[in-house]
């Protein structure tokens, strides 16, 4: 594997993890979360992340495929949380 495939991986973790406590809190504290949540923060975001990774797949680059995929799986869970109790 390229180094500079190994660094897309490494951001890739850095970025995506970061997702994780938030999706965690919110799902352990519902309803309350949902209030704050902004809901076109998550709609944008989520689909930036879904043109990251349909551009990975153009260029070719895995790390950007499977880390936006991922992304987007978590922001969808955001996503789906605040449409039910937000």
């Amino acid at each position: 594997m390229r180094r500079i495939e190994l660094l897309g991986y490494f951001s890739g973790v850095c970025t995506t993890s970061a997702f994780l406590p938030q999706v965690y809190t919110m799902w352990m504290m519902r309803p309350q979360p949902a209030l704050s949540t902004s809901l076109p923060m998550y709609v944008i975001f989520t689909i930036g992340a879904i043109g990251w990774a349909y551009y990975g797949v153009k260029t070719k680059a895995q790390s950007m495929v499977v880390m936006n995929t991922i992304t987007t799986v978590l922001a969808l869970s955001i996503l789906v949380y605040k449409c039910l109790y937000g």
